[in-house]
């Protein structure tokens, strides 16, 4: 039982180290490669430790690009998306998942979900004319207006199954005691899924935060994001790797801090309705 027991966990270390290796490759290559001088990245063989390292490709990409601004753009449109879906979506979970008995409710629920489903090139055009027509183009408005339908899909779909996890006998003693729909809502349901919430909300922002195509087509300047941005650095003449890789690092930190600071929020949140008592 031992000698099995050390062959089981040898394997299983053995998975996880070469999983590890596959997903941290590319992130390790680029942050090598925006330490590299413009020699070192276009040696044979490859360089594997920059000597010397240098940090110039982050002060050009930080002091001489508009590198702040497309943050700044990414941040407010992911930000208030994310909020605006929260606002609006957790109603509509609560809704279907209380009183959707009627097969219409449920129609229409697939209906917003299926939203999910519609390949984002699909919607590109539509979206870019009625933008131009509106003269929203190049405004971060135009960015969160497109957004929100997505990311309220997806906390809709997320929540609907959690919400149906809550006891319907918590809601009628609050019912009982005269608490209306919207005050059962927000003093009951909200507290008890708080964790299932907050990966909603994670996984919403990380859409937009992510999002390149409408940013690529609805933007131009003034509104343009950090995944614009850092495609910008390929051009037709060439590819600037060294700042293209300064940006990347700096365009991944702050998806990867949330993600460790709510680590174990998120676990909870994705297992919470795993398992009905």
């Amino acid at each position: 039982m031992k000698v099995k027991r050390i062959i089981d966990r040898t394997i299983s270390y053995s998975f996880f180290f070469i999983t590890l290796m596959i997903v941290l490759f590319p992130v390790g290559w680029i942050l090598i490669t925006s330490l590299k001088t413009e020699v070192q990245m276009f040696a044979i063989p490859p360089v594997l430790i920059p000597k010397p390292t240098t940090f110039l490709h982050y002060r050009d990409v930080i002091f001489n690009s508009p590198f702040v601004r497309q943050l700044i753009n990414s941040f407010i449109t992911s930000f208030v998306s994310t909020c605006l879906s929260l606002i609006f979506g957790i109603p509509a979970a609560y809704g279907f998942a209380r009183f959707s008995t009627r097969s219409a409710h449920r129609i229409i629920f697939y209906l917003i979900t299926a939203v999910r489903m519609v390949p984002q090139i699909v919607m590109v055009i539509p979206f870019f004319l009625i933008v131009s027509m509106l003269g929203l183009s190049d405004t971060r408005f135009a960015l969160i207006t497109v957004y929100l339908p997505f990311q309220m899909t997806l906390v809709i779909w997320i929540l609907k199954n959690f919400f149906q996890t809550v006891p319907h006998e918590i809601e009628e003693a609050a019912e009982i005691d005269g608490l209306s729909v919207f005050q059962r809502l927000i003093k009951i349901i909200i507290p008890l899924c708080t964790s299932s919430i907050g990966v909603s909300a994670m996984l919403a922002f990380l859409f937009s935060w992510n999002e390149f195509m409408f940013a690529l087509s609805l933007t131009s300047r003034q509104a343009q994001t950090l995944t614009v941005g850092i495609a910008g650095y390929v051009t037709s003449f060439q590819t600037f790797w060294g700042k293209m890789s300064a940006s990347a690092i700096m365009f991944m930190l702050p998806a990867i801090v949330l993600t460790l600071l709510f680590q174990k929020g998120m676990v909870k949140g994705l297992t919470a309705g795993a398992v009905k008592g």
